[in-house]
């Protein structure tokens, strides 16, 4: 009943009608289960070895990325619009023609597996402000690599762990961009694009691509990381 939920996003009434029994069941069901399979899967996602890491770096990488520790991107879900003004303030997001979301932070490790998400924000809280919120670069190294997109400014960040941040080059404005900027742009996003791959694995399940039900935004964490887990169990994205 609670991976039907998460796969095919099913409503509790639904679910009800399908395994012959009451919503309140229902209720006890996926409030019991998302929070025990959040814990038994959460092991999946783990932060690898660097040195391991450097080891497998799949070639891809290798000549614009050598150092590579993981990828990183923020995703948005929707949730229906909460009753509590505050609430409504800290998720209202211009997302998409105006929703109340969440936003998570995902790693990805070279390889397309998952290998760090963290608890969920606001829809309004920035980029920069999860990854300095949540401890992110509390795993980082020196000498690592870590590549994101120009909505995460945290090179100086990076820095002060004597690590680099790779991001596409700024835009110049009216100004053509240079061949060796062009060519780096176009590098960076021909490897970004494999964390977009990895999220949309995780959301290849429904529960996450519809409106979440208000009684089940207390468990989006554990939603969240129950099917990121299950999307590690996948064949790896890059080789």
């Amino acid at each position: 009943m609670t991976l039907m939920k998460c796969k095919v996003g099913m409503n509790s009434e639904l679910l009800g009608d399908f395994f012959g029994v009451q919503l309140s069941v229902v209720s006890q069901v996926l409030n019991t289960w998302l929070k025990f399979l959040a814990y038994e899967l959460k092991p999946l996602i783990h932060w690898p070895d660097k040195e391991i890491t450097k080891e497998t770096l799949p070639h891809v990488y290798t000549s614009i990325a050598p150092n590579l520790r993981c990828i990183i991107d923020c995703t948005k879900i929707f949730i229906e619009r909460p009753r509590d003004m505050e609430l409504q303030a800290q998720t209202w997001s211009d997302y998409k023609k105006k929703n109340n979301t969440l936003k998570f932070l995902v790693a990805m490790a070279p390889n397309g597996s998952i290998s760090y998400i963290f608890e969920a924000y606001g829809g309004r809280a920035s980029d920069r402000f999860i990854v300095m919120d949540s401890g992110f670069l509390n795993l980082i190294d020196p000498t690592d690599e870590v590549m994101a997109d120009r909505g995460f400014p945290i090179q100086s960040d990076l820095v002060m762990r004597q690590a680099n941040l790779i991001i596409p080059p700024p835009g110049q404005g009216s100004e053509q961009m240079t061949k060796e900027n062009v060519l780096k742009t176009k590098a960076v996003a021909n490897v970004r694009i494999h964390v977009e791959r990895a999220i949309g694995r995780i959301k290849c399940f429904q529960i996450l691509t519809n409106t979440l039900p208000i009684t089940l935004v207390p468990l989006a964490n554990e939603i969240f990381t129950i099917c990121s887990a299950v999307s590690n169990l996948q064949p790896p994205l890059v080789k």
